[in-house]
């Protein structure tokens, strides 16, 4: 977008980062990680290396400080590029100025999220072997992004997630919660644990233990079954859900974290789990069931070279209708894993 489009949200902007830089000073009384300096010049030196390296097209680089969801995207759109002849240089000319509009301290240290409002002047072509350069058709040079961060597994800070400025906008509106995440993970691991202690153990054929038919209503069988093996209720197959959903969202916000490999991207914000009904068994070994999940959240699927939005809207929530294929895991602690989705 144009960059008068883009700014007009720049006073909100800083009147959010004061409101998140006090509760992440709050965080960092406990968790040096979250120490607001710290974390700027983390998101400065991202920013900065990051375009070097994309400009450059230095792989190892972009590797080791972007999430292997958002590398891969990365590295489809630079491969895209060299197969053109063609290579994209972003210089920057001044900045970048961030702002810290977001955050989420989640139970689990690879968990936490901060997002930064990121401006910069850039110098932005395309530089073609076989022709002159091209510059960005909206001739924009101060465009805006939203990054979050996410801890690797060395608590390292990467870039986990890039959004544009209407797509990442709802960050300047987002509850503020550096609680919630823990009291709802308390709560979670509080059903898995029951489960797990009414699980029924060395059964042949633990879906024989219920009268009712799987082929006729399965949700039902469930439901009976559950009486009898805690991690059949549906709160147990909920939590499943949930935490897909929410790794979802972490994860640029794309599906490609799992061996799903959309032809379009797709992008899943801010979804929140209404209903799960189980609909069918897929499998008796391993067990296996297909559940309609009923959610609410942004999702749109873009073309992976444009980034085009090709269906639904990037920025309206909307019901949405998943199915998801959930196997019974007796290893787990999670009972549950989510091994296929379709959106209905």
């Amino acid at each position: 977008m144009s960059d008068r489009t883009a700014h007009r949200a720049d006073e909100q902007a800083s009147e959010r980062a004061v409101q998140v830089g006090a509760r992440v000073d709050a965080i960092a009384d406990t968790d040096a990680t979250f120490d607001r300096a710290a974390l700027e010049r983390r998101a400065v030196w991202l920013y900065t290396i990051a375009q070097q390296a994309w400009t450059q097209n230095d792989h190892a680089t972009l590797q080791q400080i972007l999430s292997p969801v958002l590398y891969g995207k990365w590295a489809d759109e630079l491969h895209d590029y060299a197969s053109r002849g063609e290579v994209n240089v972003v210089e920057i000319v001044s900045g970048p100025v961030v702002e810290l509009v977001d955050v989420a301290n989640r139970a689990g240290e690879v968990n936490d999220t901060v997002t930064f409002r990121i401006t910069a002047t850039l110098n932005d072509y395309v530089r073609r072997d076989y022709g002159p350069d091209a510059v960005r058709k909206d001739d924009s040079t101060r465009p805006v992004e939203y990054w979050t961060l996410r801890k690797n597994q060395a608590g390292e800070w990467i870039v986990s997630s890039i959004e544009q400025a209407a797509e990442g906008a709802y960050h300047l509106t987002n509850a503020i919660e550096t609680d919630g995440w823990d009291q709802k993970e308390i709560a979670r691991e509080a059903v898995l644990e029951v489960a797990g202690k009414t699980a029924v153990k060395g059964a042949t054929d633990i879906l024989s233990l219920t009268n009712i038919s799987w082929s006729t209503d399965a949700d039902a069988a469930v439901g009976d079954l559950s009486v009898l093996d805690g991690r059949f209720d549906r709160a147990v197959l909920e939590v499943a859900v949930e935490r897909f959903l929410e790794e979802w969202v972490m994860n640029d916000g794309s599906l490609d974290f799992t061996s799903v490999r959309t032809v379009n991207r797709t992008v899943m914000r801010n979804a929140v789990v209404k209903s799960v009904t189980v609909r069918s068994l897929v499998s008796r070994d391993p067990i296996v069931f297909r559940v309609a999940v009923d959610a609410e959240g942004v999702y749109y699927e873009v073309d992976r070279r444009s980034e085009q939005v090709l269906r639904g809207d990037a920025r309206e929530r909307r019901p949405i209708t998943f199915a998801f294929d959930l196997r019974l895991d007796d290893t787990s602690t999670n009972a549950w894993t989510v091994i296929a989705t379709n959106v209905e």
